[in-house]
């Protein structure tokens, strides 16, 4: 009996050193120091929704070399796999607007410390980053309607919704007077019928002191319906050349040549507005514009060297909107006036 006792108490002490052996091990290779090259995305983020614009708002492939204990070294591996995400003024990133040299070294390990994962970050690359901070604010402005020029409409022309919001960098909310456009062209109404109300959807348009100024810049909601009852409409067409011929006194004209400077022989996206079924003739081809310079006896006479466009062949009711990118519709003309040459 006594022989068995001591027999089960040798056994149990082989267990008992087995496995405090294997635990020993166990650990030791736990704590065992280690060295990897770990990659992550940082993602920086604003303390609430909208506040603020980041730029970047988030950099890719950022490595970190850390060295630990081996079970430490594969938590930052595992935390590693997924994006980091960094509000500004935490794990010394400023939250102050401007702009701002970070040390991702000492954020790597600002971040591994906070979520309690005891390793050292020995580099980082890259070692820094630039990032722009804006503030941003909230402010909402009035909507106003602009028609086509040549739209005459009865009663007020209403807009919904009558302000819109705009998210916008501090240094621009506070401009006075800002207001977005409904902006109605000529295909939105150039098929409507006069003597009618219509709906239209529209899209806004933000003010030119302000679009393209900032990327954080957006506004709420983009589109607005305009209602209006419509008197009259007249369309617009780009006609891309028009020719220049001259008009004078016959007699006075079969003693002189008037050569056009080639310059000069067309004018240029020329834009036409009037009713839309003439500038549809004009656009079809079934109605011919032309400008003409029209020289006096005197005009000849003088061998003026340039002229000015005096008058148009239009159809009725077309006018004359702008050419090119001027509102001058009597631009000047060179030329060359000689003595006609006789033949014999």
């Amino acid at each position: 009996m006594a022989d068995m006792e001591t027999r089960r108490e040798r056994i149990t002490n082989l267990v008992t050193v087995t496995l405090v052996t294997v635990l020993i091990w166990i650990w030791a290779a736990g704590e065992t120091r280690e060295e990897i090259t770990s990659f992550s995305d940082l993602r920086f983020t604003g303390q609430t929704k909208d506040s603020v614009r980041i730029s970047p708002e988030e950099l890719t492939s950022v490595s970190f070399q850390v060295r630990g204990p081996r079970r430490e070294v594969d938590a930052v591996a595992s935390r590693f796999r997924e994006a980091l995400e960094v509000p500004i003024g935490t794990l010394g990133v400023p939250s102050a607007p401007g702009e701002h040299e970070i040390d991702l070294l000492a954020l790597g390990q600002a971040f591994l410390d906070a979520d309690e994962i005891a390793v050292t970050v020995l580099a980082a690359d890259p070692q820094t980053a630039r990032i722009t901070i804006e503030s941003l604010e909230r402010r909402r402005v009035p909507v106003v309607v602009d028609l086509p020029d040549g739209v005459q409409t009865t009663n007020a022309v209403d807009v919904v919704p009558a302000e819109v919001e705009l998210l916008l960098p501090t240094t621009l909310a506070d401009l006075p007077g800002l207001s977005v456009t409904a902006l109605v062209d000529d295909a939105d109404v150039a098929d409507l019928a006069p003597g009618r109300r219509h709906e239209l959807e529209v899209v806004l348009v933000l003010p030119e002191r302000i679009d393209g100024q900032s990327d954080a810049i957006r506004m709420t909601p983009r589109k607005a319906r305009v209602g209006l009852d419509l008197v009259s409409t007249d369309a617009s067409i780009v006609v891309p050349s028009i020719p220049v011929q001259v008009s004078g006194p016959p007699a006075d004209l079969d003693q002189y040549e008037v050569t056009i400077d080639p310059a000069s022989v067309f004018l240029r996206d020329v834009t036409l507005r009037g009713p839309k079924a003439a500038i549809d003739d004009v656009a079809n081809g079934r109605a011919n514009v032309i400008a003409f310079i029209h020289l006096t006896s005197d005009d000849l006479a003088n061998r003026i060297q340039e002229t000015r466009i005096s008058m148009w062949r239009l159809p009725r009711g077309v006018e004359v909107a702008r050419i090119g990118e001027k509102p001058d519709t009597s631009p000047t003309i060179s030329i060359r006036i000689e003595d006609r040459v006789r033949q014999p």
